[in-house]
């Protein structure tokens, strides 16, 4: 099964100037200290998964509070997307734009901003007006070249402009994401739907039993789909042995409620990716071993492949354990260091990973 990035380049991505992993593998920890870039990793993963989808980029943006006040033509105060923070140093216009893919060149999506005339500019569909002070994202995809929307200087004329190229995008990958805190009810119940349609309710049930005591007989969802305001909402119990009554998943901890979130994520990225921020939140140093052996193992059975990020030492240990004991080369693991402006990676193989973790080197 062939990975859908076998190695990793950035350039030119939020606060990446450039960064090279030679090699990634069908699952990748990668460790670093705060603030290095772990998860901007993650997030131009996910732009990539998505072929820079318009709601992929606004996504990320609005998930770290990138947005400007502007005043439209008529008078309305509106909040829309800051676009310059998706860009390394914020140069919307005159930076040299972003590269993510590959680190061969061959397959890397490329994204530059850029002022539209559309009486000038084949690649746009005749507007009406010209106007120079329009904003566009020109993308390329190896032969693939196309464009998206994205702002006006002066106003905002994004709802109307970015669905009308949609078309020519290329087909999206499956990108399943999990951030450092607990999924909600609802976005657990939307997997669990899924994963009972395909009868692989088994994997959750496994990864609770992972961390609980006493076994899990059964989990299901309750509650009115409808009712996602209330709280009445849809939610996920468990149905624990020697129990009268099922109880809320999210009762049993953040432990639990973390690991049941990883497999069912796992069973919904088939065929593609799943991008797991600070995977060991929640999850006790004595399960790490055993959380990274479910994961391994189910991103082979699902043909998903997963990026993750850490900074625990003890996660970087379970996941050494993990992978030696499994006996293949499936895992890789990176640490990622920052000196002034330059971001680079350091890949350790399978054998000295495992030797660094158990004689307490330094691997974060």
């Amino acid at each position: 099964m062939t990975l859908h990035l076998d190695s990793l380049y950035i350039s030119g991505f939020r606060g990446i100037p450039k960064l090279e992993i030679p090699r990634l593998g069908r699952v990748t920890l990668l460790a670093g200290k705060n603030g290095v870039g772990k998860t901007a990793v993650l997030e131009a993963v996910r732009v990539y998964a998505a072929r820079g989808r318009h709601s992929a980029l606004s996504s990320v943006l609005r998930g770290h509070g990138e947005l400007r006040r502007i005043i439209s033509e008529d008078g309305v105060d509106m909040q829309v997307v800051n676009w310059g923070g998706l860009f390394y140093g914020r140069n919307l216009l005159t930076g040299p734009g972003i590269k993510i893919g590959p680190s061969n060149n061959g397959g890397q999506l490329s994204i530059k901003a850029d002022l539209a005339d559309d009486l000038h500019d084949s690649a746009l569909p005749h507007l009406g007006f010209a106007d120079e002070k329009l904003v566009v994202l020109r993308m390329q995809l190896e032969e693939r070249h196309w464009v998206i929307f994205i702002d006006h200087l002066r106003f905002n004329l994004r709802g109307r402009l970015t669905q009308s190229r949609a078309y020519e995008l290329p087909s999206e990958i499956s990108c399943q994401s999990l951030g450092p805190g607990p999924a909600s009810d609802l976005a657990l119940a939307r997997f669990w739907d899924d994963m009972v349609i395909r009868g692989e309710q088994s994997l959750a049930v496994e990864a609770l039993n992972l961390i609980l005591d006493v076994p899990v007989e059964g989990v299901a969802v309750v509650g009115d789909a409808l009712q996602r305001g209330s709280d009445r909402g849809r939610r996920v119990i468990v149905q624990i042995a020697g129990e009268t009554t099922p109880v809320p998943l999210q009762s049993l901890g953040d432990g639990a409620a973390r690991l049941f979130g990883v497999a069912v994520a796992l069973a919904n990225s088939r065929d593609g990716f799943l991008l797991i921020d600070e995977a060991e939140n929640g999850i006790h140093h004595s399960v790490q071993q055993d959380f990274w052996k479910l994961v391994l193992l189910a991103a082979q059975r699902y043909n998903v492949q997963v990026l993750a990020t850490t900074h625990g030492g003890d996660c970087v240990i379970g996941f050494a354990k993990a992978v030696a004991n499994l006996e293949n080369d499936d895992g890789v693991y990176a640490r990622l260091e920052k000196d002034d402006d330059l971001l680079r990676s350091v890949t350790y193989p399978n054998n000295s990973l495992l030797a660094a973790a158990q004689y307490g080197i330094e691997t974060r």
